[in-house]
């Protein structure tokens, strides 16, 4: 009994001993902009591309491929509750053409920025109703070759009617496009 206590110790030493010596986790600090690991952090951020391109029209992603987000409509769900915050609801259609030769992850799509003309604090939120068909993205997110597909994504913004709206879309690892509309 008195051998495993000892072997645990010193297991557990070994473990404290390495981690103390070894550097300590492997992420940047803050402030840091001199470490090798902050400086590849750094390029990783900036090999993003910020794509042009307007709603209703066809955006070409760097691989070629094109998607195409409707402007958003007012929007009325069938189930209130689905909303799950107060707003204006709005809808789009999204529909995407695989152009590559190889298949493509559309998991990446989603808005990851919405901003108001006038509070820049608030931001819209997405809404999934399986009743009005908007489910977010298609169940199989893995896009073949040649292949295209349309769904609809769904928002409800917490701003005034007419306000501008500026939504910034993740389309894949790198690259991002910001539209700019009017809420309806």
């Amino acid at each position: 009994m008195k051998k495993n206590r000892a072997i645990g110790a010193l297991v557990l030493a070994s473990i404290i001993a390495i981690a103390y010596f070894s550097g300590g986790p492997r992420v940047p600090m803050d402030n840091d902009s001199t470490s090798a690991l902050a400086q590849a952090e750094k390029a990783k951020e900036e090999a993003v591309t910020k794509l042009e391109g307007g709603f209703g029209a066809d955006i070409a992603l760097a691989d070629g491929n094109i998607i195409n987000i409707s402007d958003p409509a007012k929007w009325t769900p069938k189930d209130a509750a689905a909303l799950g915050v107060e707003g204006r609801p709005q809808i789009m259609d999204v529909t995407f053409t695989n152009k590559s030769a190889k298949d493509f992850d559309l998991s990446y799509f989603a808005i990851i920025e919405s901003t108001f003309a006038s509070d820049k604090s608030m931001s819209c939120s997405d809404v999934f109703e399986a009743d009005s068909d908007v489910k977010g993205l298609p169940e199989n997110p893995i896009i073949k070759s040649g292949a295209s597909v349309k769904f609809k994504w769904a928002i409800v913004c917490p701003a005034p009617e007419g306000d501008d709206l500026a939504l910034t879309f993740s389309l894949n690892e790198s690259d991002v496009v910001t539209l700019k509309t009017k809420v309806k």
